[in-house]
């Protein structure tokens, strides 16, 4: 009778620690588990994860049960999981079951875990898997390098030259395409009465020496012909040299340009520069018009299409002028 007994506790032990100490994989056979559960207890598996990406490890409550996962990662070697009590006070993750008859999902990533399946509330069987969807990582091309805005030549480059007595004025128009530019900007330089000109850049522009030297102003106007309107602007620089450009001007617009001589009699160039240069962006740098007082200018600005805005902060309205005819 009492050998029948002693038989009889050790194959509860075994049915026990079947239950309650139970270790799996994620990589092998294992899963899916199947065992029954009563309110208030509850299964713990040991699982590796392993490889290149993580595990979803999900129970299925049965109907009228609710059943959670408890997850706390081991760094110890295999077989030294805590006891259950302590992997659902001290967890990594968790999961409810969302509702009664429901399931509870936690994503385990590489490592050694153990998870704990706890019935809160009903009774029966609970189902557990395993799924892994690990596939080796797949090369990642190098990001292309990120251009860096910087310097860029014209895009296209148009000059006016013309005579012009003190008080008269030359309107050309510059229009912008649907496609847009980044910058548009223009160069004004003239020369007095009988002086010779001479060329110091190609790039750089046109200056001048020698004689009585006008000075011709600059305005730009958009979308306004001060030949025929009252315009105003916020770009305009006097000369002698005069410089005005425009970040992003608006497609589709046209800028009339004003070249007034102030003073004195002579010769103009008007250099047109535009530009499709990636990534500019507007910077007003100046906040008064651009005066240059040197009779003689390398323009130092020229060809880099650098995005510059020269607008300034008070509006001025065209001067009055005698208009001569040009040739757009």
């Amino acid at each position: 009778m009492k050998k029948n007994w002693y038989c009889g506790l050790a194959f509860l032990v075994i049915i026990v620690l079947t239950l309650f100490v139970t270790s799996a994989s994620a990589y092998t056979t294992d899963f899916p588990k199947s065992y029954r559960l009563w309110q208030g207890s509850s299964a713990m598996h040991e699982i590796g994860v392993y490889g290149y990406c993580g595990t979803q490890i999900t129970v299925k409550s049965p109907y009228g049960a609710a059943f959670d996962i408890y997850a706390m990662k081991n760094y110890d070697s295999p077989g030294t999981c805590p006891s259950n009590e302590y992997i659902m006070t001290h967890y990594d993750k968790y999961a409810y079951s969302n509702s009664l008859g429901g399931s509870a999902t936690v994503y385990l990533d590489q490592g050694l875990w153990c998870v704990v399946v706890y019935a809160r509330s009903g009774s029966g069987n609970a189902y557990v898997t395993a799924d892994s969807n690990c596939f080796p990582p797949v090369p990642v091309p190098p990001s292309p390098p990120v251009p860096v805005p910087g310097p860029c030549n014209p895009y296209k480059t148009v000059d006016r030259s013309g005579f012009l007595y003190p008080g008269q004025a030359a309107v050309f128009g510059y229009y912008i395409p649907t496609e847009g530019r980044s910058q548009i900007e223009w160069y004004l330089s003239g020369s007095g009465s009988g002086s010779t000109p001479i060329i110091v850049s190609s790039m750089a522009g046109q200056v001048f020496t020698g004689g009585r030297s006008p000075n011709f102003d600059l305005y730009v106007f958009k979308d306004c012909n001060p030949q025929y309107s009252y315009c105003n602007t916020n770009y305009y620089a006097k000369g002698p040299n005069a410089y005005v450009s425009i970040s992003n001007p608006q497609p589709g617009s046209t800028y009339y340009v004003m070249v007034y001589a102030r003073s004195n009699s002579g010769s103009y160039n008007l250099r047109m520069n535009s530009y499709k240069c990636f990534g500019d962006t507007p910077i007003i740098v100046a906040s008064v018009p651009v005066v240059t007082t040197s009779s003689s200018v390398a323009f130092s600005s020229a060809g880099t299409g650098s995005g510059a805005d020269t607008a300034v902060t008070s509006t001025i309205d065209a001067p009055v002028a005698e208009f001569v005819q040009v040739t757009n």
